[in-house]
């Protein structure tokens, strides 16, 4: 049978998706020819099916004739670094001035920068500017990028830059996109904008992208922050009708934070209605905190007249650093009072950091005369990260009197990355005195992301003077990773100059998403010689750099890979980087995939990518896996990010699981990623798992938790639960 006919049957039959990887593991339609992935349809370079721009924004007249600036701007473009000055203030100046017909010459000019970031970046910011007075044309030189993700990319900032002047009209533009992450990044670029213009359209936009992480991002935030300002009362209102999850934590703690600046005896009103515990002691502990910058002596009094337990703890927490910026010998008197907790060390911490700034001297002495070792570390750490930024000498002067161990290491870590991102020559200096040993290597490994981001070429100078050594290697391997993202030339000629070695090996092995793009000949070469795993890993992300630009080009690569390890890997990486741009379409392509280790390890991949941006979906795909270990291990990713997101929402799916392996391993995930924060909703699964050990220790961890923020529910829960009565006790005694 023609191979061709196969596909072709294949992709109608899932059409629905959900079905498809399910069809290939059953065998049903068999795929084994190498070459036939091949036959899959270029997904960068189809044309992006888009809405028509309608637009209250003003196009270019007749009058709107290139400047004389322009040429001498075009020259510019032509040789800028994504780094250069024209991130500062010139460069805005310098795009205020261009007129919209000037532009289409602009990104001419600007395509002959051989710097891809460069191009990357600066192509944005001009689009953006374009959009402001006429998104059409933007919008139409946004669709002639040649791959998929450009293309993407460039209708961003376009949409950015319209929704500046008109963010209704850019929000029904986005809205009228075909369901999809690029319909969610779409919305996501208007949202703050129109939030400022209507809060309760913005909030009814965000909610059209179903589930997704863009609470991660402050968008429900920022509406919420508008629409108090308009209404607070409203806006309180809304919040709380919100599903439990971080959107509407955040919510609430948006409101909670513009209420109290209004009137904060009304705002803790507010909070002490709120049903749910955890967002009752969380907004009160926005509200303090806000109370607190503008009225500290009725803050503290408020919160000192509270009833011991977390909220109290919390809200204290909130006030700290006000409170010793404004009177530290009171706030340490109250703090050595305080029962040990976090309260406690977050205040201390907060005292003493200001202490130090007037007498470090006084500051260190007293944190050394502190009882309790694990106090003092805690305190000392509190004292850097404040003056790591502000006194850097001083603070060093602290991590020195620590005793080695996990403290120091934190400590030496907040050092240096403000060292190297103030002064990469200190930082190199400083590093350099560390005795040897686990705190100087976090140093290395902590600080070489930021010097290479600075100035790859003085870190590959440091880490010549480094002896021999795991961390040095590890400090290569950084450096060529942020090397390549600026300039990957310059980043390829320094590593392949580098001695034999493992450090070398590590280095072009992590130039190898950027590599892919600039030279896949020399890339593949190079991955070729690695060992296996070290192989398997390079294809990896080379097929997932190469997949999202270009899907066509990294499929006829896989055709040219022998069967083996690595090209299954490389597999994975089509799949993996179809997904980022639609997981959809990497469903399908997996579902194309024969039947086997390569076909598992892709769908995994599409699962991790799909479940960020769309976990509904991905659930829906997943469930019509086959029973097995791969759809086990697809549904703990799927329930396991939805969790975090929707937790209602992802318990409801897991509801809907058969009562199987898979089901027990997605209630223990589910069971962890809500205990601490929505314990209440543990509580309903944790008792479903398996009798034994484990399922006791989870209880007892749920009960813990729930204890802390509801403990009536919590104790009346506990009393039913399947636990010994011994251990029972112990539980309610802790309280």
């Amino acid at each position: 049978m023609n191979p061709k006919v196969i596909i072709g049957g294949m992709l109608v039959v899932v059409g629905a998706v959900g079905v498809g990887y399910f069809l290939g593991k059953q065998g049903v339609v068999a795929v084994n020819t190498p070459g036939i992935v091949s036959q899959q349809q270029n997904l960068a370079e189809r044309p992006t099916k888009i809405p028509a721009v309608h637009s209250r924004g003003t196009k270019a007249g007749p009058t709107d004739e290139a400047g004389p600036a322009t040429s001498h701007l075009a020259a510019r473009l032509q040789t800028l670094n994504a780094g250069d000055v024209f991130r500062s203030g010139e460069w805005r100046r310098a795009l205020d001035e261009v007129r919209p017909a000037e532009m289409p010459a602009l990104l001419a000019a600007l395509e002959k920068n051989p710097s891809k970031s460069a191009r990357d970046g600066l192509r944005g910011q001009l689009l953006s500017r374009w959009a402001e007075s006429d998104p059409a044309a933007a919008m139409a030189y946004a669709n002639t990028q040649r791959t998929k993700n450009a293309r993407e990319q460039a209708m961003l900032a376009v949409l950015r830059g319209w929704s500046e002047k008109d963010p209704e009209g850019a929000a029904v533009w986005a809205k009228e996109l075909a369901p999809g992450p690029f319909r969610n990044s779409a919305i996501n670029s208007v949202v703050n904008n129109l939030a400022l213009a209507d809060p309760q359209a913005a909030l009814e936009l965000q909610q059209t992208t179903g589930g997704n992480r863009q609470w991660q991002y402050g968008y429900v935030s920022s509406i919420f922050n508008s629409w108090a300002e308009k209404d607070v009362v409203a806006a309180a209102s809304k919040a709380v009708e919100l599903p439990p999850g971080q959107q509407r934590l955040q919510a609430l703690q948006a409101v909670a934070s513009n209420w109290a600046a209004k009137d904060p005896q009304q705002a803790i009103a507010w909070a002490n209605s709120l049903a749910n515990p955890n967002d009752k002691r969380s907004v009160i502990g926005s509200i303090v905190s806000q109370w607190a910058g503008s009225d500290l002596d009725a803050a503290v009094a408020w919160v000192q007249g509270q009833p011991e337990g977390a909220v109290k703890q919390n809200a204290l927490s909130s006030l700290s650093s006000q409170w010793a910026q404004s009177d530290p010998k009171g706030a340490l008197a109250f703090a050595q009072n305080l029962p040990p907790g976090s309260a406690r060390n977050s205040l201390l911490g907060n005292v003493v950091s200001q202490w130090a700034q007037q007498d470090a001297t006084a500051a260190l002495e007293y944190v050394q005369g502190l009882q309790s070792a694990s106090e003092r570390n805690r305190v000392m750490q509190s004292i850097v990260s404040s003056l790591s930024w502000q006194d850097p000498k001083t603070a060093a002067a602290f991590v020195t009197a620590m005793p080695p161990g996990n403290g120091q290491n934190m400590a030496v870590n907040q050092l240096i990355h403000s060292l190297a991102q103030n002064d990469p020559a200190a930082a190199m200096e400083w590093i350099q005195t560390l005795p040897e040993g686990s705190a100087k290597r976090n140093a290395l490994q902590g600080v070489s992301w930021q010097l290479a981001q600075s100035d790859p070429k003085a870190a590959a100078a440091f880490a010549g003077t480094l002896p021999p050594s795991q961390e040095r290697d590890m400090f290569i391997s950084n450096i060529a990773s942020q090397w390549s993202q600026w300039d990957v030339d310059g980043a390829i000629q320094w590593a392949t100059q580098l001695p034999e070695g493992r450090a070398k090996q590590n280095a072009l092995g992590n130039l190898g998403p950027a590599w892919a793009q600039h030279d896949p000949d020399g890339a593949a070469a190079f991955g070729q010689t690695l060992p296996a795993e070290q192989q398997n890993r390079f294809f990896s992300s080379m097929a997932s750099s190469m997949a999202a630009n270009d899907s066509k080009t990294a499929i006829e690569w896989a055709d040219r890979l022998p069967a083996g390890g690595a090209r299954d890997s490389f597999l994975g990486g089509i799949a993996s980087g179809i997904a980022q741009n639609s997981p959809e379409e990497a469903a399908k392509f997996v579902s194309g995939l024969p039947p086997g280790s390569a076909q598992d390890n892709a769908a995994i991949s599409v699962v991790s990518q799909w479940s960020y941006a769309d976990p509904k979906g991905a659930a829906a795909w997943v469930s019509s896996f086959p029973q097995g270990q791969n759809r086990d291990s697809a549904i703990q990713s799927v329930i396991s990010t939805w969790a975090r997101e929707a937790p209602k929402a992802a318990g409801e799916w897991l509801a809907t699981l058969p009562a199987d392996r898979g089901q027990e391993r997605a209630i223990q995930t589910f069971v962890n990623q809500t205990s601490w924060q929505y314990p209440d909703l543990a509580a309903a699964w944790v008792t479903k798992m398996p009798e034994g050990g484990q399922r006791d220790m989870m209880i007892e961890n749920v009960a813990r938790q729930w204890l802390q923020t509801d403990p009536t529910a919590a104790r009346t829960w506990i009393a039913q639960t399947p636990l010994p009565d011994d251990r029972k006790e112990r539980l309610l005694k802790q309280r």
